[in-house]
Protein backbone atom coordinates (compact mmCIF):
# COMPACT_ATOMS: atom_id res chain seq x y z
CA UNK A 1 0.00 0.00 0.00
CA UNK A 2 1.59 3.43 -1.25
CA UNK A 3 2.36 5.18 2.53
CA UNK A 4 -0.16 8.07 1.79
CA UNK A 5 -2.92 5.72 1.34
CA UNK A 6 -5.38 5.88 4.16
CA UNK A 7 -6.57 2.14 3.02
CA UNK A 8 -6.46 0.13 0.11
CA UNK A 9 -10.12 0.62 -0.65
CA UNK A 10 -12.70 3.01 1.19
CA UNK A 11 -16.65 1.70 0.84
CA UNK A 12 -19.01 4.66 1.54
CA UNK A 13 -21.70 3.33 3.55
CA UNK A 14 -22.15 0.07 5.72
CA UNK A 15 -25.22 -1.56 4.07
CA UNK A 16 -25.24 -5.11 2.47
CA UNK A 17 -23.96 -4.29 -0.33
CA UNK A 18 -20.73 -2.19 1.19
CA UNK A 19 -20.54 -4.60 3.93
CA UNK A 20 -20.11 -7.45 1.52
CA UNK A 21 -17.61 -5.95 -0.64
CA UNK A 22 -15.67 -4.66 2.25
CA UNK A 23 -15.52 -8.40 3.89
CA UNK A 24 -14.81 -10.04 0.83
CA UNK A 25 -11.87 -7.60 -0.45
CA UNK A 26 -10.46 -8.00 3.44
CA UNK A 27 -10.78 -11.73 3.99
CA UNK A 28 -10.09 -13.05 0.59
CA UNK A 29 -7.95 -10.55 -0.88
CA UNK A 30 -5.99 -8.93 1.96
CA UNK A 31 -7.07 -5.54 1.53
CA UNK A 32 -7.07 -3.47 4.61
CA UNK A 33 -10.97 -1.60 4.29
CA UNK A 34 -11.79 1.54 5.84
CA UNK A 35 -16.25 1.93 5.73
CA UNK A 36 -17.63 4.79 6.39
CA UNK A 37 -20.91 5.30 7.64
CA UNK A 38 -23.04 8.85 7.94
CA UNK A 39 -25.70 6.91 11.10
CA UNK A 40 -24.16 6.47 14.57
CA UNK A 41 -24.96 2.45 13.79
CA UNK A 42 -23.22 0.79 10.89
CA UNK A 43 -25.92 -1.55 8.80
CA UNK A 44 -28.02 0.41 6.90
CA UNK A 45 -31.26 -1.33 6.59
CA UNK A 46 -29.20 -4.06 8.25
CA UNK A 47 -28.99 -2.62 11.51
CA UNK A 48 -31.58 -2.95 14.15
CA UNK A 49 -32.50 -0.36 17.54
CA UNK A 50 -33.60 -0.68 20.99
CA UNK A 51 -35.62 1.11 23.32
CA UNK A 52 -36.47 0.89 27.13
CA UNK A 53 -38.21 -2.28 27.98
CA UNK A 54 -36.12 -4.77 26.00
CA UNK A 55 -37.14 -4.22 22.24
CA UNK A 56 -35.06 -4.61 19.39
CA UNK A 57 -36.56 -3.69 15.75
CA UNK A 58 -35.12 -4.29 12.38
CA UNK A 59 -35.45 -1.77 9.87
CA UNK A 60 -35.09 -3.41 7.15
CA UNK A 61 -34.54 -7.25 7.29
CA UNK A 62 -37.74 -8.84 7.88
CA UNK A 63 -36.89 -12.32 6.16
CA UNK A 64 -34.80 -13.58 3.49
CA UNK A 65 -35.23 -16.78 1.34
CA UNK A 66 -33.34 -20.45 1.87
CA UNK A 67 -30.33 -19.49 -0.45
CA UNK A 68 -28.61 -18.32 2.77
CA UNK A 69 -28.82 -21.97 4.32
CA UNK A 70 -28.34 -24.07 1.48
CA UNK A 71 -25.09 -24.37 -0.72
CA UNK A 72 -24.40 -21.90 -3.65
CA UNK A 73 -22.61 -18.99 -3.92
CA UNK A 74 -25.37 -16.52 -2.35
CA UNK A 75 -25.37 -18.89 0.87
CA UNK A 76 -21.34 -18.91 0.67
CA UNK A 77 -20.86 -15.44 0.43
CA UNK A 78 -23.24 -14.56 3.08
CA UNK A 79 -20.75 -16.71 5.43
CA UNK A 80 -17.82 -15.48 4.28
CA UNK A 81 -18.68 -11.87 4.59
CA UNK A 82 -20.08 -12.40 8.54
CA UNK A 83 -17.23 -14.86 9.57
CA UNK A 84 -19.46 -18.10 9.38
CA UNK A 85 -21.15 -17.47 13.05
CA UNK A 86 -24.75 -16.22 11.93
CA UNK A 87 -27.20 -18.71 12.52
CA UNK A 88 -31.04 -18.98 11.16
CA UNK A 89 -33.98 -19.65 12.45
CA UNK A 90 -36.79 -20.59 9.71
CA UNK A 91 -40.10 -19.27 10.10
CA UNK A 92 -43.43 -21.43 10.86
CA UNK A 93 -45.75 -22.74 7.78
CA UNK A 94 -47.23 -21.17 6.72
CA UNK A 95 -44.76 -18.37 6.16
CA UNK A 96 -46.72 -16.17 4.97
CA UNK A 97 -50.84 -14.83 4.60
CA UNK A 98 -52.35 -13.13 2.22
CA UNK A 99 -55.58 -11.31 3.28
CA UNK A 100 -58.23 -9.59 1.14
CA UNK A 101 -61.72 -8.85 1.31
CA UNK A 102 -63.70 -12.15 1.74
CA UNK A 103 -60.88 -15.10 1.79
CA UNK A 104 -57.19 -15.40 2.85
CA UNK A 105 -54.16 -17.50 1.17
CA UNK A 106 -51.92 -19.14 2.67
CA UNK A 107 -48.21 -19.51 1.45
CA UNK A 108 -46.03 -22.46 2.42
CA UNK A 109 -43.00 -23.24 1.96
CA UNK A 110 -42.19 -25.26 -1.49
CA UNK A 111 -42.42 -24.54 -5.28
CA UNK A 112 -45.02 -27.81 -5.32
CA UNK A 113 -46.81 -27.26 -2.51
CA UNK A 114 -47.24 -23.66 -4.26
CA UNK A 115 -48.34 -25.04 -7.42
CA UNK A 116 -50.94 -27.71 -5.54
CA UNK A 117 -52.38 -25.04 -3.12
CA UNK A 118 -52.92 -22.06 -6.25
CA UNK A 119 -54.55 -25.32 -8.22
CA UNK A 120 -56.92 -26.21 -5.56
CA UNK A 121 -57.92 -22.71 -4.94
CA UNK A 122 -58.20 -22.12 -8.43
CA UNK A 123 -58.77 -25.09 -10.22
CA UNK A 124 -59.49 -23.49 -13.18
CA UNK A 125 -56.27 -22.08 -13.50
CA UNK A 126 -53.91 -25.09 -12.44
CA UNK A 127 -52.28 -25.25 -15.87
CA UNK A 128 -51.70 -21.76 -16.06
CA UNK A 129 -50.09 -21.81 -12.57
CA UNK A 130 -47.51 -24.35 -13.67
CA UNK A 131 -46.72 -21.53 -16.47
CA UNK A 132 -46.38 -19.03 -14.60
CA UNK A 133 -44.06 -20.97 -12.40
CA UNK A 134 -41.87 -21.36 -15.57
CA UNK A 135 -42.21 -17.84 -16.51
CA UNK A 136 -40.98 -17.38 -12.61
CA UNK A 137 -37.91 -19.27 -12.88
CA UNK A 138 -37.04 -17.71 -16.57
CA UNK A 139 -37.24 -14.23 -15.77
CA UNK A 140 -35.08 -14.30 -12.49
CA UNK A 141 -32.15 -15.95 -14.39
CA UNK A 142 -31.73 -13.14 -16.38
CA UNK A 143 -30.21 -11.79 -13.43
CA UNK A 144 -27.59 -13.55 -14.63
CA UNK A 145 -27.36 -11.36 -17.51
CA UNK A 146 -27.06 -8.22 -15.05
CA UNK A 147 -24.25 -9.80 -12.91
CA UNK A 148 -21.87 -9.89 -15.85
CA UNK A 149 -22.29 -6.23 -16.59
CA UNK A 150 -18.77 -4.56 -15.73
CA UNK A 151 -17.44 -7.93 -14.28
CA UNK A 152 -17.22 -10.21 -17.41
CA UNK A 153 -14.80 -9.20 -20.59
CA UNK A 154 -17.57 -7.90 -23.05
CA UNK A 155 -18.12 -10.81 -25.38
CA UNK A 156 -19.11 -13.22 -22.92
CA UNK A 157 -21.51 -10.40 -21.61
CA UNK A 158 -22.61 -10.02 -25.33
CA UNK A 159 -22.91 -13.51 -25.66
CA UNK A 160 -25.18 -13.76 -22.79
CA UNK A 161 -27.41 -11.06 -23.42
CA UNK A 162 -28.19 -12.99 -26.68
CA UNK A 163 -28.16 -16.20 -25.32
CA UNK A 164 -31.05 -14.86 -22.81
CA UNK A 165 -32.38 -12.61 -24.84
CA UNK A 166 -35.68 -14.52 -24.74
CA UNK A 167 -35.56 -14.11 -21.00
CA UNK A 168 -34.91 -10.51 -20.49
CA UNK A 169 -37.88 -9.66 -23.04
CA UNK A 170 -40.06 -11.60 -20.36
CA UNK A 171 -38.26 -9.90 -17.17
CA UNK A 172 -38.70 -6.74 -19.03
CA UNK A 173 -42.31 -6.31 -19.09
CA UNK A 174 -44.62 -5.84 -16.40
CA UNK A 175 -45.95 -8.01 -13.93
CA UNK A 176 -49.28 -7.02 -14.29
CA UNK A 177 -48.87 -7.98 -18.62
CA UNK A 178 -47.49 -11.49 -16.97
CA UNK A 179 -50.67 -11.98 -14.70
CA UNK A 180 -53.24 -10.54 -17.47
CA UNK A 181 -51.76 -12.99 -20.09
CA UNK A 182 -51.62 -16.06 -17.93
CA UNK A 183 -54.57 -15.84 -15.52
CA UNK A 184 -58.55 -14.71 -15.76
CA UNK A 185 -58.90 -14.75 -12.29
CA UNK A 186 -58.77 -11.95 -10.12
CA UNK A 187 -58.26 -13.22 -7.19
CA UNK A 188 -55.50 -15.52 -7.86
CA UNK A 189 -54.17 -12.23 -9.97
CA UNK A 190 -53.87 -10.80 -6.40
CA UNK A 191 -52.65 -13.14 -4.73
CA UNK A 192 -49.26 -13.44 -6.62
CA UNK A 193 -49.32 -9.33 -7.17
CA UNK A 194 -49.91 -9.21 -3.42
CA UNK A 195 -45.87 -8.62 -1.91
CA UNK A 196 -45.18 -5.95 -4.31
CA UNK A 197 -43.77 -3.77 -1.31
CA UNK A 198 -41.15 -6.71 -1.09
CA UNK A 199 -39.61 -5.01 -4.89
CA UNK A 200 -41.18 -1.50 -4.37
CA UNK A 201 -43.42 -1.15 -7.24
CA UNK A 202 -46.95 -2.40 -8.22
CA UNK A 203 -48.13 -4.68 -10.42
CA UNK A 204 -49.13 -2.05 -13.38
CA UNK A 205 -45.57 -0.19 -12.82
CA UNK A 206 -42.93 -2.75 -12.05
CA UNK A 207 -40.85 -4.66 -14.39
CA UNK A 208 -41.13 -8.64 -13.68
CA UNK A 209 -37.81 -9.10 -13.14
CA UNK A 210 -37.81 -8.39 -9.72
CA UNK A 211 -41.27 -9.61 -9.34
CA UNK A 212 -39.69 -13.30 -10.65
CA UNK A 213 -36.64 -12.70 -8.56
CA UNK A 214 -38.71 -11.87 -5.15
CA UNK A 215 -40.95 -15.11 -5.48
CA UNK A 216 -38.26 -17.48 -6.46
CA UNK A 217 -36.35 -16.44 -3.60
CA UNK A 218 -39.21 -17.33 -1.06
CA UNK A 219 -40.56 -20.20 -2.76
CA UNK A 220 -38.63 -22.11 0.02
CA UNK A 221 -40.20 -20.22 2.86
CA UNK A 222 -38.57 -17.58 4.65
CA UNK A 223 -35.69 -17.60 7.76
CA UNK A 224 -34.38 -14.67 10.01
CA UNK A 225 -30.59 -14.15 11.28
CA UNK A 226 -30.54 -15.61 15.35
CA UNK A 227 -30.09 -12.67 17.33
CA UNK A 228 -31.73 -9.97 14.96
CA UNK A 229 -30.40 -8.48 11.64
CA UNK A 230 -27.51 -6.86 13.21
CA UNK A 231 -25.29 -9.95 13.44
CA UNK A 232 -25.24 -9.50 9.85
CA UNK A 233 -23.19 -6.34 10.20
CA UNK A 234 -21.93 -7.03 13.50
CA UNK A 235 -19.96 -10.18 11.62
CA UNK A 236 -19.04 -8.18 8.98
CA UNK A 237 -17.15 -5.70 10.99
CA UNK A 238 -15.50 -8.04 12.47
CA UNK A 239 -13.96 -9.45 9.31
CA UNK A 240 -12.95 -6.11 7.75
CA UNK A 241 -11.13 -5.39 11.11
CA UNK A 242 -9.30 -8.88 11.37
CA UNK A 243 -7.70 -7.80 8.53
CA UNK A 244 -6.64 -4.40 9.52
CA UNK A 245 -9.78 -2.25 8.13
CA UNK A 246 -12.03 -0.53 10.01
CA UNK A 247 -16.04 0.53 10.06
CA UNK A 248 -16.37 4.27 11.02
CA UNK A 249 -19.59 6.18 12.25
CA UNK A 250 -20.51 9.15 12.15
CA UNK A 251 -18.19 9.66 9.12
CA UNK A 252 -20.50 11.59 6.20
CA UNK A 253 -18.97 11.55 3.07
CA UNK A 254 -19.49 14.93 1.22
CA UNK A 255 -17.61 14.43 -1.40
CA UNK A 256 -15.53 11.57 -3.49
CA UNK A 257 -11.98 13.07 -4.73
CA UNK A 258 -11.00 12.80 -8.36
CA UNK A 259 -7.68 13.83 -9.95
CA UNK A 260 -6.73 12.88 -13.08
CA UNK A 261 -10.02 11.06 -13.81
CA UNK A 262 -9.46 8.30 -10.97
CA UNK A 263 -11.09 8.60 -7.78
CA UNK A 264 -8.20 8.88 -5.22
CA UNK A 265 -10.66 8.97 -1.90
CA UNK A 266 -13.49 11.22 -0.17
CA UNK A 267 -13.85 14.06 1.79
CA UNK A 268 -15.86 14.11 5.08
CA UNK A 269 -18.31 16.50 5.99
CA UNK A 270 -15.99 18.77 8.68
CA UNK A 271 -13.19 18.31 5.56
CA UNK A 272 -10.96 15.62 7.03
CA UNK A 273 -9.88 13.99 3.51
CA UNK A 274 -8.89 9.90 3.15
CA UNK A 275 -7.10 8.50 0.26
CA UNK A 276 -7.17 5.58 -1.35
CA UNK A 277 -6.23 3.56 -4.86
CA UNK A 278 -10.05 2.00 -4.58
CA UNK A 279 -13.36 3.73 -3.94
CA UNK A 280 -16.34 1.77 -3.50
CA UNK A 281 -19.74 3.62 -2.94
CA UNK A 282 -22.97 1.93 -1.53
CA UNK A 283 -24.76 4.95 -1.39
CA UNK A 284 -26.85 4.28 -4.40
CA UNK A 285 -26.22 5.88 -7.45
CA UNK A 286 -28.56 8.90 -7.20
CA UNK A 287 -26.34 9.91 -4.43
CA UNK A 288 -23.24 8.67 -5.81
CA UNK A 289 -23.71 10.16 -9.44
CA UNK A 290 -25.63 13.42 -8.32
CA UNK A 291 -24.25 14.47 -5.44
CA UNK A 292 -21.64 12.67 -3.97
CA UNK A 293 -19.16 12.89 -7.41
CA UNK A 294 -17.54 16.88 -8.19
CA UNK A 295 -20.26 18.37 -11.32
CA UNK A 296 -17.17 18.51 -13.39
CA UNK A 297 -16.75 14.91 -13.63
CA UNK A 298 -18.30 13.81 -17.06
CA UNK A 299 -21.23 11.31 -16.87
CA UNK A 300 -22.59 10.69 -19.45
CA UNK A 301 -25.82 9.05 -17.92
CA UNK A 302 -26.51 11.95 -15.18
CA UNK A 303 -29.56 12.86 -17.26
CA UNK A 304 -30.60 9.07 -17.42
CA UNK A 305 -30.66 8.81 -13.47
CA UNK A 306 -31.90 12.69 -13.21
CA UNK A 307 -34.81 11.84 -14.72
CA UNK A 308 -35.67 8.18 -13.59
CA UNK A 309 -39.14 8.50 -11.13
CA UNK A 310 -39.13 8.05 -7.48
CA UNK A 311 -38.22 4.99 -5.97
CA UNK A 312 -41.01 3.67 -3.18
CA UNK A 313 -41.02 5.17 0.28
CA UNK A 314 -42.62 3.96 3.00
CA UNK A 315 -43.61 4.40 7.06
CA UNK A 316 -43.08 2.01 9.28
CA UNK A 317 -45.04 1.59 12.94
CA UNK A 318 -42.37 -0.20 15.54
CA UNK A 319 -44.86 -1.90 18.14
CA UNK A 320 -43.77 -2.78 21.61
CA UNK A 321 -45.75 -5.69 22.91
CA UNK A 322 -46.81 -6.27 26.47
CA UNK A 323 -47.20 -9.90 25.97
CA UNK A 324 -47.04 -12.58 22.93
CA UNK A 325 -49.00 -12.22 19.71
CA UNK A 326 -49.48 -16.00 20.04
CA UNK A 327 -52.64 -15.20 21.85
CA UNK A 328 -53.90 -13.35 18.76
CA UNK A 329 -53.34 -16.94 16.57
CA UNK A 330 -49.88 -15.21 15.53
CA UNK A 331 -47.06 -17.96 15.35
CA UNK A 332 -44.48 -15.90 13.70
CA UNK A 333 -45.84 -15.85 9.92
CA UNK A 334 -45.84 -12.45 8.18
CA UNK A 335 -49.58 -10.98 7.28
CA UNK A 336 -50.05 -8.82 4.24
CA UNK A 337 -53.32 -7.45 4.64
CA UNK A 338 -55.33 -5.32 1.70
CA UNK A 339 -58.50 -4.11 1.45
CA UNK A 340 -58.78 -4.63 -2.21
CA UNK A 341 -57.87 -6.81 -4.84
CA UNK A 342 -56.45 -4.25 -7.27
CA UNK A 343 -52.74 -3.88 -6.64
CA UNK A 344 -52.04 -0.82 -8.50
CA UNK A 345 -55.39 0.90 -7.39
CA UNK A 346 -53.80 0.60 -3.65
CA UNK A 347 -50.58 2.11 -4.95
CA UNK A 348 -52.61 4.93 -6.14
CA UNK A 349 -54.40 5.25 -2.88
CA UNK A 350 -51.33 5.44 -0.75
CA UNK A 351 -51.94 8.90 -0.20
CA UNK A 352 -54.36 8.13 2.24
CA UNK A 353 -52.39 6.89 4.34
CA UNK A 354 -51.82 10.67 5.59
CA UNK A 355 -55.81 10.74 6.16
CA UNK A 356 -55.61 8.00 8.81
CA UNK A 357 -56.74 4.96 6.07
CA UNK A 358 -54.25 2.56 4.90
CA UNK A 359 -55.71 0.53 2.06
CA UNK A 360 -52.97 -2.33 2.89
CA UNK A 361 -50.04 -3.10 5.28
CA UNK A 362 -47.52 -5.93 5.61
CA UNK A 363 -47.46 -6.92 9.71
CA UNK A 364 -44.56 -8.73 10.81
CA UNK A 365 -43.72 -10.23 14.30
CA UNK A 366 -39.63 -9.50 14.53
CA UNK A 367 -39.66 -11.54 18.62
CA UNK A 368 -41.94 -14.34 16.91
CA UNK A 369 -39.08 -15.27 14.44
CA UNK A 370 -35.85 -14.50 16.86
CA UNK A 371 -35.33 -17.11 20.01
CA UNK A 372 -32.49 -14.62 21.12
CA UNK A 373 -35.75 -11.99 21.57
CA UNK A 374 -36.17 -10.54 24.99
CA UNK A 375 -39.72 -8.87 24.67
CA UNK A 376 -42.47 -8.99 22.09
CA UNK A 377 -41.89 -6.71 18.94
CA UNK A 378 -44.40 -6.00 16.00
CA UNK A 379 -43.93 -3.48 12.68
CA UNK A 380 -46.41 -2.67 10.47
CA UNK A 381 -45.25 -1.13 7.02
CA UNK A 382 -46.86 0.55 3.49
CA UNK A 383 -45.90 2.48 1.01
CA UNK A 384 -46.43 5.94 1.13
CA UNK A 385 -45.83 8.96 -1.27
CA UNK A 386 -42.60 10.62 -0.51
CA UNK A 387 -43.41 14.29 -1.63
CA UNK A 388 -46.24 14.65 0.93
CA UNK A 389 -43.72 14.77 3.73
CA UNK A 390 -41.15 17.46 2.13
CA UNK A 391 -42.63 20.78 3.72
CA UNK A 392 -40.54 18.99 6.66
CA UNK A 393 -37.48 18.44 4.66
CA UNK A 394 -35.02 20.92 6.02
CA UNK A 395 -35.77 20.17 9.85
CA UNK A 396 -34.05 17.36 11.82
CA UNK A 397 -34.58 14.56 13.52
CA UNK A 398 -37.08 14.61 16.47
CA UNK A 399 -37.29 18.38 15.85
CA UNK A 400 -40.06 18.67 13.20
CA UNK A 401 -42.83 20.29 15.14
CA UNK A 402 -46.35 19.45 16.62
CA UNK A 403 -48.06 19.15 13.43
CA UNK A 404 -46.09 16.85 11.88
CA UNK A 405 -45.88 14.36 15.37
CA UNK A 406 -49.82 14.62 14.86
CA UNK A 407 -49.47 13.67 11.30
CA UNK A 408 -47.30 10.33 12.30
CA UNK A 409 -50.19 9.41 15.17
CA UNK A 410 -52.75 10.12 12.65
CA UNK A 411 -50.50 7.54 10.15
CA UNK A 412 -49.64 5.17 13.45
CA UNK A 413 -53.52 4.86 14.23
CA UNK A 414 -54.35 4.01 10.49
CA UNK A 415 -51.53 1.26 10.46
CA UNK A 416 -52.97 -0.42 13.92
CA UNK A 417 -56.72 0.15 12.11
CA UNK A 418 -55.45 -1.81 8.90
CA UNK A 419 -53.63 -4.49 10.79
CA UNK A 420 -56.37 -5.02 13.27
CA UNK A 421 -58.90 -6.15 10.25
CA UNK A 422 -57.76 -9.20 10.46
CA UNK A 423 -55.25 -9.53 13.92
CA UNK A 424 -58.20 -8.14 16.18
CA UNK A 425 -56.70 -7.47 19.84
CA UNK A 426 -53.47 -5.90 18.43
CA UNK A 427 -53.80 -2.92 19.73
CA UNK A 428 -54.79 -3.82 22.73
CA UNK A 429 -51.48 -5.59 23.37
CA UNK A 430 -49.57 -2.22 22.48
CA UNK A 431 -47.29 -1.02 25.32
CA UNK A 432 -44.98 1.25 23.05
CA UNK A 433 -44.94 2.59 19.86
CA UNK A 434 -42.73 4.76 17.37
CA UNK A 435 -43.64 5.63 13.67
CA UNK A 436 -40.34 5.91 10.76
CA UNK A 437 -41.58 8.27 7.97
CA UNK A 438 -39.33 8.93 4.44
CA UNK A 439 -37.53 11.68 6.34
CA UNK A 440 -36.15 9.47 8.73
CA UNK A 441 -34.82 7.38 6.38
CA UNK A 442 -33.25 9.97 4.19
CA UNK A 443 -31.70 11.03 7.31
CA UNK A 444 -30.18 7.72 8.09
CA UNK A 445 -29.48 6.70 4.89
CA UNK A 446 -28.84 9.36 2.59
CA UNK A 447 -31.38 7.85 0.28
CA UNK A 448 -33.16 10.47 -1.79
CA UNK A 449 -36.76 10.77 -0.82
CA UNK A 450 -36.20 8.51 1.51
CA UNK A 451 -36.29 5.61 -1.63
CA UNK A 452 -35.44 1.40 0.38
CA UNK A 453 -34.58 -0.05 -2.93
CA UNK A 454 -32.37 2.46 -5.07
CA UNK A 455 -33.77 3.28 -8.63
CA UNK A 456 -37.05 2.00 -8.99
CA UNK A 457 -37.49 -1.56 -10.97
CA UNK A 458 -39.47 0.09 -13.74
CA UNK A 459 -39.23 -2.15 -17.25
CA UNK A 460 -36.92 0.85 -18.45
CA UNK A 461 -34.68 0.47 -15.58
CA UNK A 462 -33.60 -2.69 -17.64
CA UNK A 463 -32.23 -0.52 -19.84
CA UNK A 464 -29.89 1.22 -17.80
CA UNK A 465 -26.22 -0.70 -18.43
CA UNK A 466 -24.49 2.10 -16.33
CA UNK A 467 -26.34 0.30 -13.21
CA UNK A 468 -23.42 -1.87 -12.59
CA UNK A 469 -20.43 -2.12 -10.22
CA UNK A 470 -17.99 -0.43 -13.01
CA UNK A 471 -17.97 3.44 -13.12
CA UNK A 472 -16.89 5.55 -15.92
CA UNK A 473 -14.26 6.87 -13.67
CA UNK A 474 -11.30 5.16 -12.59
CA UNK A 475 -11.09 3.36 -9.42
CA UNK A 476 -14.52 4.20 -7.91
CA UNK A 477 -17.36 1.02 -8.23
CA UNK A 478 -20.37 1.05 -7.28
CA UNK A 479 -21.98 -1.80 -5.00
CA UNK A 480 -25.71 -2.78 -3.11
CA UNK A 481 -28.94 -2.65 -4.59
CA UNK A 482 -28.72 -0.55 -7.77
CA UNK A 483 -24.85 -2.49 -8.64
CA UNK A 484 -27.52 -5.69 -9.24
CA UNK A 485 -30.67 -6.32 -7.61
CA UNK A 486 -32.73 -5.46 -4.88
CA UNK A 487 -33.33 -7.20 -1.55
CA UNK A 488 -30.73 -7.93 1.20
CA UNK A 489 -29.71 -11.67 -0.74
CA UNK A 490 -29.63 -8.85 -3.85
CA UNK A 491 -27.55 -6.42 -2.29
CA UNK A 492 -25.32 -9.30 -1.17
CA UNK A 493 -24.63 -10.28 -4.45
CA UNK A 494 -24.21 -6.79 -5.83
CA UNK A 495 -21.47 -6.41 -3.16
CA UNK A 496 -19.72 -9.62 -4.86
CA UNK A 497 -19.89 -8.49 -7.85
CA UNK A 498 -18.56 -5.69 -6.93
CA UNK A 499 -15.63 -7.07 -5.17
CA UNK A 500 -14.93 -9.35 -8.47
CA UNK A 501 -15.06 -6.02 -10.55
CA UNK A 502 -11.80 -4.36 -7.75
CA UNK A 503 -10.10 -8.04 -7.54
CA UNK A 504 -10.83 -9.87 -10.59
CA UNK A 505 -12.77 -13.40 -11.00
CA UNK A 506 -10.56 -15.38 -8.67
CA UNK A 507 -13.26 -13.80 -6.24
CA UNK A 508 -15.39 -16.58 -6.98
CA UNK A 509 -13.43 -19.37 -6.34
CA UNK A 510 -12.08 -17.98 -3.13
CA UNK A 511 -15.80 -17.20 -1.88
CA UNK A 512 -16.37 -21.05 -2.06
CA UNK A 513 -12.57 -21.84 -0.26
CA UNK A 514 -13.10 -19.68 2.47
CA UNK A 515 -16.99 -21.13 3.05
CA UNK A 516 -15.56 -24.36 2.97
CA UNK A 517 -12.85 -23.50 5.23
CA UNK A 518 -15.37 -21.83 7.79
CA UNK A 519 -16.79 -25.42 8.74
CA UNK A 520 -19.89 -26.75 8.74
CA UNK A 521 -22.83 -24.38 8.40
CA UNK A 522 -24.45 -23.08 11.86
CA UNK A 523 -27.47 -25.33 12.83
CA UNK A 524 -30.54 -23.92 11.76
CA UNK A 525 -33.91 -24.29 13.61
CA UNK A 526 -37.19 -23.77 13.33
CA UNK A 527 -38.82 -21.39 15.79
CA UNK A 528 -41.39 -23.09 18.34
CA UNK A 529 -44.21 -20.81 19.12
CA UNK A 530 -45.31 -19.38 21.72
CA UNK A 531 -41.89 -17.38 22.29
CA UNK A 532 -40.56 -17.64 25.28
CA UNK A 533 -39.63 -14.15 25.22
CA UNK A 534 -41.47 -12.46 28.05
CA UNK A 535 -43.24 -8.89 29.14
CA UNK A 536 -41.08 -6.04 29.17
CA UNK A 537 -38.36 -5.85 31.83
Amino acid sequence: MHDTHDADAIVIGSGMGGLATAALLSRLHGRRVLVLERHWRAGGFTHTFSRPGGWTWDVGVHYVGAEVVRPGMAGDAMRVVTGGALAWTRMPDPFERLVFPGFEFEMRAGRERLAEDLARAFPAEAGAVRAYLRDVGRAASATAVLALRGTAPRPVAAAARALLAGRLRLARRTTREVLDARFRDERLRAVLGARWVDHGMPPGLGAFLPHAVITAHYLEGGWYPEGSAARIAEGAARVVEQAGGAVRVRAEVERILVEGGRAVGVRLRGGEELRAPVVVSDAGARATFLRLLPPEVPIPFRDRIRSAPPGMAHVSLYLGLSSSPASLGVRGENFWIHDALDQDGLWARRGEVLEGRAPHVYVSFPSMKDPAARAHTAEIVTAVDAAAFSRWAASSWRRRGAEYEALKERIADGLLDAAERRLPGLRRLVAYRELSTPLSTEAFTGHAGGEIYGIPWTPERMDMPFLQPRTPVGGLFLTGADALVLGVIGALMGGLMAAVAVAGPSTFGRVRAAARSLGAQPPTRTAERPSTAGTPA
